[in-house]
C-alpha cells in the first residue's frame, strides 16, 4: 500500500509508525510541506486535515480514547503549545508510567486560547501518527468551577483535578467561631493517632481550626465529585491543595481525608503544599531533608487511610526532589508537569532564530507584572541582560533561573503576539523541538523510575 501511494502522491511523506488498517482501508498520516493529513483508503485515498481528523481516528480505534490511572505511578505531561506530545510519546516508552498526555488547565486554556477537546484532539492525532496504543488519560487541571469541569466532561476528559484553593482560609488572619464548627469538633475532637513515633491528638482548637480552614473546600470537592459521577462512571479525581500558602500538616493530612472517607468521595490522588518552594521551572528551593521527613510522615499516614497517591505539582524541573520523592513513596505517585515542554519550545527558537528569541524574551520582560500575577515565582527582570542573549550558548541561557522562569510564564502573551510566527518557526522545525522536549521530559521520568 506504502508503495502504491507514494506513486500516487510522491509529494507526500507516509509516517510509517501510523500506518494502521481498519476494515478494508488504510488508515495513517502523510505529510507535505510540513502540513499533516490523515489519509484513509486503499487504491482510492481520502485526506483529513489534521484539525479533523481526531473524531475520525477516536470513533475507529478504541486505543485512542482516553482512559483512567486507577492507583498506577503517573505522569502528566502538559503542552500549552499542542505539538509536544510526540516528544512526550518518545520519553515515556519504555517507562512504568501511566502518560496523561492530556493535561491543561482553564488558566493556561484562556491564554492559549485552546479548548479542552482542541488539547485531547491533538493527543489523539499524535498518538496515532506515533503509534502509541498504551493508553493515556486527560486531566483537567486545577478546576475551581462547576463550568469548567461541565467543558472538559463533554470533551472526554478522565481525570479532573479539584483546586478549592480559593476556598482554604487562613486562620491566622481570621478570628473564627468554635459554635459554627461544633459538627466537626463533635465529630474529631479527642481522636489519637501514632504514625511510626509521631503522634497527636485532635483538641478542640485544633479540628476547630482544621475545619475553619478545609470545611469549605471539601464542601467545593464534594459539589465537584456529585457533579461528575452524575456523569461519568469512571475516571480520576484529584483533590488539590498545594496552591496556598499554608503548608499541609499532619494534622491537615489526616482531617481532609477523613472527611473525603466519610462523604464516600471516591478520591484516586490529593497533591498537597510542601515544605520549601516549589517554584516554576526550576529546581526545588528548600532543605530536602525537611521535605523528606515531611513526605515520609505523609506516606505513613496513607498507609492507614490509602489506597490514594500522592501528587506532585509544580513538578517540572524538580530533579533534586525525585530520588527522594520515588524513595519514600515507591507506588502510587503522580507529578505534574507543563510549562518546561513550553520552554523546550522557545530554546528551539533560540537555535534556529536568535533574532526572534530576542524578540520574545524583550515582549516577556514587557509583560513580567501581568504574567507572573498567578506564578510562584522569584525571577527578576533586571537580571536578564538582553545583549549577551546575542551571542550565549543556548545551554547557558537555559540554565539561567531568570530566563527559564520569565520564559515559563509568558506562554499566553507570546501565543498572543507572535503565535503565528512562532508556530511556522517549530513546524519547520518539529524534529529539533521534539527532540528537546523528549530529552528533558525523559530526565525527569528516569529519575522517578
Amino acid at each position: 500500500m506504502s508503495s502504491a501511494f507514494s506513486k500516487q502522491y510522491p509529494d507526500f511523506k507516509i509516517i510509517e509508525t501510523s500506518l494502521r488498517k481498519h476494515n478494508d482501508d488504510y488508515y495513517f498520516v502523510a505529510e507535505k510541506n510540513n502540513k499533516m493529513y490523515l489519509v484513509i483508503g486503499n487504491k482510492s485515498f481520502q485526506f483529513i486535515e489534521k484539525e479533523k481528523a481526531s473524531d475520525i481516528l477516536k470513533n475507529t480505534f478504541s486505543f485512542l480514547l482516553p482512559s483512567s490511572s486507577g492507583y498506577k505511578n503517573s505522569f502528566g505531561f502538559g503542552d500549552r503549545t499542542g505539538i509536544a506530545t510526540p516528544g512526550h510519546i518518545m520519553a515515556a516508552k519504555g517507562s512504568k508510567f501511566f502518560p496523561v498526555f492530556a493535561q491543561q488547565s482553564a488558566r493556561e486554556l484562556e491564554r492559549t486560547k485552546r479548548t479542552f477537546k482542541q488539547v485531547l484532539d491533538d493527543v489523539i492525532f499524535w498518538c496515532f501518527t506515533y503509534g502509541w496504543t498504551g493508553g493515556f488519560g486527560a486531566d483537567a487541571d486545577h478546576a475551581k468551577s462547576l463550568d469548567i469541569l461541565d467543558q472538559a466532561i463533554d470533551a472526554g476528559y478522565t481525570f479532573f483535578t479539584i483546586d478549592p484553593s480559593d476556598k482554604i482560609k487562613n486562620p491566622v488572619d481570621m478570628e473564627f467561631n468554635h459554635e459554627t464548627l461544633s459538627e466537626y469538633v463533635k465529630r474529631y475532637s479527642g481522636m489519637s493517632f501514632d504514625f511510626g513515633g509521631f503522634s497527636f491528638t485532635f483538641t478542640d482548637d485544633t479540628v476547630a481550626e482544621l475545619a475553619f480552614t478545609y470545611a469549605e473546600a471539601i464542601d467545593f470537592v464534594q459539589q465537584s465529585y456529585d457533579f461528575i459521577s452524575e456523569r461519568k462512571k469512571d475516571f480520576d479525581f484529584e483533590v488539590s491543595v498545594d496552591e496556598t500558602k499554608i503548608s499541609t500538616t499532619a494534622q491537615a493530612h489526616v482531617f481532609i481525608v477523613m472527611e473525603l472517607l466519610r462523604r464516600n468521595i471516591k478520591f484516586t490522588s490529593i497533591a498537597f503544599r510542601f515544605p520549601g518552594r516549589f517554584e516554576k521551572g526550576i529546581d526545588y528551593i528548600g532543605d530536602i531533608k525537611v521535605f523528606e521527613k515531611e513526605l515520609i510522615l505523609h506516606q505513613k499516614i496513607r498507609e492507614k487511610f490509602g489506597p490514594y497517591k500522592i501528587s506532585l505539582h509544580s513538578g517540572s524541573d524538580k530533579f533534586s526532589v525525585y530520588p527522594v520523592f520515588k524513595e519514600v513513596l515507591n507506588d502510587s505517585f503522580h507529578v505534574k508537569t507543563s510549562g518546561t515542554s513550553w520552554i523546550q519550545a522557545l530554546k528551539t527558537i533560540a537555535v534556529v532564530d536568535r533574532k526572534f528569541f530576542i524578540e520574545l524574551i524583550l515582549d516577556s520582560l514587557k509583560n513580567f507584572e501581568k504574567n507572573s500575577a498567578s506564578y510562584e515565582i522569584s525571577a527578576n527582570p533586571m537580571n536578564v541582560d538582553v545583549e549577551k542573549l546575542e551571542n550565549e550558548n543556548v545551554d547557558e541561557i537555559f540554565n539561567d533561573k531568570n530566563i527559564r522562569q520569565i520564559v515559563h510564564i509568558s506562554y499566553g502573551t507570546i501565543l498572543s503576539n507572535y503565535g503565528e510566527k512562532l508556530y511556522q518557526e517549530l513546524e519547520i522545525n518539529l524534529p529539533l523541538y521534539i527532540q528537546f522536549v523528549e530529552q528533558h521530559i525523559r530526565k525527569h521520568i528516569q529519575l522517578l523510575s
